[in-house]
């Protein structure tokens, strides 16, 4: 849905620090409670990313529909299907680039700001894309929807260190959802009666009073390791301004987080890769092989939305002991079971092939109904497969954030964001070219060899080793820091 369910938000768009709660194990030391004032910051931040997801999901299930009404049906309107979702990937790999240090020198509400100005642009562009041109064009502001980085950077400066901190960033996720599930009902029922635009313009009115709730936020927020201080002037003060230190410049940054967590990002790569293609192809598949009407499709997107809240909240822990504990173990083993996932849908959906041309016109119906036998297994194996999926994801953040010092944990997220979507520039076109001219098993098969790969390549490389708490910053990285 939301690649996957990473790319996503729900996925490599989720910061690493609240994941290590959930797969190597989170601090027992008791939660530290901010000041009320910063609680209500919390809740401000929180309602900002219900908005932000109910504006961005409010388009999620008419987008393929308004494809059809532009370019026909068929295969030329899944191939531009991909190449907007390429588009996008492209705007998303600058925007998380820059808005790392962007944020870094303006704070997270010149960044929320600048978002949220930049979503309006989009959906205002949208809103009246009756071409096709004008539609790629509302994908340009896509540079900017950063809202959840900014938001992470938010709580973890407002929040103290500690239970607390992971708390919160479990409630940021909360946040989306809320609005993930909000959103595709009602853009969803929007739609239904052919009008894919009004959804457009209720998320340009939600942007800009988003917008006008950001100039609540401080300018800055200044974290003190002991207390949390929100400076009404936007400057450090006190012990908090004796631990300030500049970074060295970002490519040095770069190379040192390479460093020491290199096979990681490049594991999340291969695997975003992978899963990038199977979203890709998921609301066509709905779409053209089982009869999903817009209404239906933002009922699936909101029940998904709503199935990650509950696997994050209740069964990512358990299933991560499940798998042995460690991340070495639970990458592997969830590997395991994602290749013979993929392959056993492939085996099922093997009847299944792109949709062919109506016979009897453009109103044709094709074979599969919403509650047929095959889309209830498509739909339940998909839901399985995403708590692995987030395990796989969760415990790989949370080594890679233990990795990197605190001081450069936001140059890794946005490193971590720019490489993803680098990565699904190409992939979604790739996806839906091989599900139409070859079929959604073949595409399932490719994916599931791709992490049958990263599993025999884990399994071989660190059989004997374990991963410990902690690991030590790299000799390099520390005289960058001391520099």
């Amino acid at each position: 849905l939301c690649p996957p369910l990473s790319q996503s938000p729900l996925g490599p768009y989720i910061g690493g620090t609240q994941s290590e709660a959930m797969s190597v194990g989170a601090s027992s030391a008791p939660a530290e409670v901010a000041p009320a004032g910063n609680q209500k910051q919390l809740y401000l931040v929180y309602a900002l990313i219900v908005l932000y997801a109910v504006n961005q999901q409010l388009q999620g299930p008419l987008e393929p529909f308004l494809i059809d009404k532009l370019v026909g049906k068929g295969d030329a309107s899944s191939l531009t299907y991909g190449r907007l979702h390429s588009l996008f990937e492209v705007a998303q790999t600058i925007g998380s680039i820059a808005f790392g240090s962007f944020i870094d020198k303006h704070g997270a509400r010149a960044g929320l700001i600048v978002c949220f100005l930049c979503s309006a642009a989009s959906y205002a562009l949208l809103s009246q894309a009756t071409s096709l041109w004008v539609l790629y064009l509302s994908k340009v502001p896509g540079v900017a929807f950063q809202a959840y980085m900014c938001a992470q950077t938010a709580v973890s400066q407002i929040t103290p260190e500690g239970e607390g901190r992971i708390v919160a960033l479990g409630r940021l996720i909360t946040a989306y959802t809320l609005g993930g599930i909000v959103g595709p009902v009602v853009g969803g029922r929007l739609g239904a009666s052919g009008d894919f635009y009004t959804s457009a313009k209720l998320a340009v009115v939600g942007s800009l009073i988003a917008a006008g709730l950001c100039l609540l936020m401080p300018a800055r927020y200044v974290n003190d390791p002991r207390t949390v201080v929100v400076a009404a002037t936007g400057e450090a003060t006190g012990e908090a301004a004796s631990e300030k230190r500049s970074l060295p410049p970002w490519h040095q940054r770069w190379k040192s987080i390479f460093a020491v967590a290199g096979t990681l990002i490049l594991t999340r790569l291969i695997a975003n890769t992978a899963n990038s293609m199977v979203y890709s192809a998921r609301s066509l598949v709905l779409k053209n092989e089982m009869g999903f009407t817009q209404s239906d499709l933002g009922i699936y997107i909101s029940c998904m939305f709503a199935w990650g809240a509950v696997s994050n909240g209740l069964l990512l822990k358990p299933l991560c002991r499940l798998l042995g504990g460690n991340m070495v173990s639970i990458v592997a083993k969830a590997a395991l079971t994602i290749t013979l996932g993929y392959f056993v849908l492939a085996a099922v959906l093997s009847h299944s092939g792109p949709q062919a041309p109506a016979a009897a016109g453009e109103g044709a119906e094709v074979a599969a109904s919403p509650m047929s036998l095959q889309t209830i297994t498509f739909i339940g194996s998909s839901m399985v497969l995403s708590v692995f999926q987030f395990g796989f994801i969760t415990s790989i953040s949370a080594e890679s954030t233990q990795r990197v010092p605190k001081e450069m944990r936001g140059t890794l997220i946005g490193m971590e964001h720019g490489i993803f979507s680098a990565s699904r520039i190409l992939t979604p076109t790739i996806g839906i070219t091989i599900f139409t001219r070859f079929g959604i098993s073949v595409l399932y098969i490719v994916c599931g060899a791709i992490f049958g790969a990263i599993f025999a390549v884990w399994s071989w490389s660190h059989r004997e080793r374990k991963t410990s708490a902690e690991s030590p910053k790299p000799k390099e990285l520390e005289i960058a820091l001391a520099a």
